[in-house]
């Protein structure tokens, strides 16, 4: 396989094309990198997906693969495709569903680097990458990337020589890695929304059971930017996605050590933040149920679509329509139920959108078991289900949302 050195002069998407056309007609299966530093475009314009989608095209054989991405996939003419194989439904994907040759797989997130290293092993990985310390290293994510090149797994990358690097794992050896060519975008920014008062509230019942010296896993999105700010005790990060909320928490003296997280999430004040801190790191590390159990008290903080009349929760949609995925939902609320001190939480409006998160029954498989959620929160008051049997569940639930009716 051709691998130039990192001081080759630029190449374009023929380089690519060359790549795919030694694959000759066989059966190829390309992972492209997710999260915000997923490529779209090269140095000259081109797409990676419009690539992949005229090589899926003339030879018929092609899969894709595609973690989380939070902007869609530029080019991607899925039914070119043999197969796209999707493992985090929703956000940047969700125009990618309703063709018939998409596969919306539903796994946590820890599970994903044992998928692609058997029954979903890609031949190759396609990511942005970038040289820092005297060698490639990955830039605003790491996710399940490293895994694979632990696995063996070809890897092309696409440089980007302004990128951020949060990478905490060490340089990859040249050897490791083919460089097909240069990006032509940047990383996906992402501002965070004004918080809504109801965020705010949820927040300050929240607090109220995160101990002194715990762990905070947090997601995306209102409830965390509300969990941050409103906080008034040190906190160490211990999460999946890592967002603008832990810059004013790091400004305000509040945060403890080096945050862990496997993706950022955010705008350019979160990326200037991280360029150069060893924050991120593979999947296998952020998302690993017997680390994140053990040691100091690991509080995980999530939210949920529906809530059945037991506790069980659904975050990937309403029916059939797709909103998210499973993602670490199930992850960390089973590694903060194992931990001494630790809680798992659900924090949710009482009402969002007219209705009612709480239905009789799900309209969609159980995302989190419901032995795995010990406190749901809502703005009016909480239901503690730590000691609580099947039939308590039931009552302490229907209590906390009959306050809302």
């Amino acid at each position: 396989m051709w691998t130039p050195h990192l001081g080759s002069p630029h190449m374009t998407s023929a380089s690519v094309r060359s790549m795919l056309g030694e694959s000759g007609h066989r059966d190829i299966v390309v992972a492209l990198g997710d999260g915000v530093g997923s490529v779209n475009v090269l140095d000259d314009g081109t797409s990676i997906g419009a690539i992949l989608s005229d090589h899926a095209a003339e030879t018929g054989c092609v899969t894709v693969i595609l973690g989380w991405s939070p902007v869609a996939t530029q080019g991607i003419r899925p039914d070119d495709f043999a197969r796209v194989v999707t493992l985090m439904p929703g956000w940047g994907v969700r125009p990618l569903l309703p063709s018939p040759v998409t596969r919306a797989v539903p796994t946590s997130m820890a599970a994903i680097p044992a998928l692609l290293s058997g029954p979903l092993r890609p031949d190759v990985l396609i990511t942005r990458m970038t040289v820092r310390d005297g060698g490639l290293r990955f830039c605003t994510e790491v996710s399940w990337q490293r895994a694979l090149i632990d696995d063996g797994i070809a890897i092309w990358a696409v440089i980007d020589d302004s990128a951020v690097c949060a990478d905490a794992g060490p340089p990859l050896p040249e050897s490791a890695v083919t460089i097909v060519g240069r990006v032509g975008d940047a990383p996906a920014e992402s501002p965070e929304r004004p918080i809504d008062d109801v965020y705010h509230a949820l927040a300050e019942r929240v607090l109220a059971f995160i101990p002194e010296g715990s762990r905070l896993q947090y997601g995306p999105g209102q409830l965390g930017t509300a969990l941050l700010q409103r906080a008034t005790r040190p906190l160490a990060i211990d999460t999946g996605l890592l967002t603008d909320a832990v810059v004013e928490l790091d400004a305000r003296g509040l945060l403890v050590g080096q945050p862990s997280a496997t993706y950022l999430f955010g705008t350019g004040e979160l990326f200037g933040w991280a360029d150069g801190r060893p924050i991120l790191r593979g999947i296998d590390h952020s998302h690993d149920l017997t680390r994140l159990s053990r040691g100091a008290p690991f509080v995980a903080v999530n939210t949920a679509i529906e809530i059945d009349p037991v506790g069980q929760i659904n975050v990937e949609g309403v029916g059939s329509k797709v909103v998210g995925g499973i993602g670490g939902h199930p992850d960390y609320c089973t590694a903060a139920r194992l931990s001494r001190g630790g809680v798992s939480i659900i924090a949710v409006p009482s009402r969002f959108g007219g209705r009612s998160p709480l239905v009789e029954q799900l309209t969609r498989p159980a995302s989190t078991p419901a032995h795995d959620v010990e406190v749901i929160v809502t703005e009016n008051g909480h239901a503690d289900l730590r000691d609580a049997d099947w039939a308590e569940r039931r009552r302490r639930i229907g209590r906390l949302f009959e306050r809302a009716a």
